[in-house]
């Protein structure tokens, strides 16, 4: 079962972005959403893929399914490596199920489908997310956390101010994917700088 979520999603120099916010619809026409469904994938150990769990069956044969068996995994699943994981491959939404210990659970990555589609369709990995808000505390773009803490450690997440959306936003937002960078903060001064504004 994934996760709604009221965001929208942009592709975005071949990686994925996950916008949401009171001014996410001056960053442009979303491939899909709001709102769009997102869902945790564990990377693959046997195989160059990532695995988006729909349920967990532990070694006694308790059976946790989706969203529980997400905290689950998250919390357990490394005590358990003879567990199953059950779920659907991201990039062919094939059925698949693989022990605990065929999986890499430090790698999470977020992924998002069309309400309703993911585990049917093929579904597209988050690179970043983006509150596109402005708030006035001085900063065009700061880190912050990701309103669904289940992803936050697999999806840096930042506000970015409307008033730096455009060309100077896009060069930003290439820099943040590039460097993955999770703390870096920008004060409009600082654009100005760095643009000779």
């Amino acid at each position: 079962m994934p996760l709604d979520f009221p965001g929208r999603l942009l592709p975005f120099a071949h990686h994925y972005l996950l916008v949401y916010g009171p001014d996410a619809e001056a960053l442009g026409a979303p491939l899909f959403g709001p709102p769009v469904d997102l869902r945790p994938g564990y990377r693959c150990l046997t195989r160059d893929e990532y695995l988006l769990p729909v349920e967990v069956v532990d070694d006694i044969g308790q059976r946790f399914p989706a969203p529980d068996c997400y905290a689950w995994i998250e919390q357990r699943g490394d005590a358990f490596p003879r567990a199953d994981m059950i779920g659907v491959l991201a990039s062919s939404a094939e059925k698949h199920s693989a022990f605990m210990k065929e999986m890499d659970l430090v790698e999470m990555a977020v992924f998002a489908g069309p309400v309703g589609q993911i585990g049917s369709l093929p579904c597209v990995r988050v690179g970043l997310a983006i509150e596109a808000s402005a708030v006035p505390d001085g900063f065009a773009l700061v880190p912050i956390d990701f309103p669904l803490g289940l992803f936050a450690r697999a999806l840096p997440c930042y506000r970015l101010a409307p008033g730096v959306f455009g060309a100077v936003g896009a060069a930003i937002i290439t820099q943040l994917l590039a460097s993955g960078r999770r703390d870096w903060k920008l004060t409009f001064d600082d654009i100005d700088d760095r643009t000779g504004a």
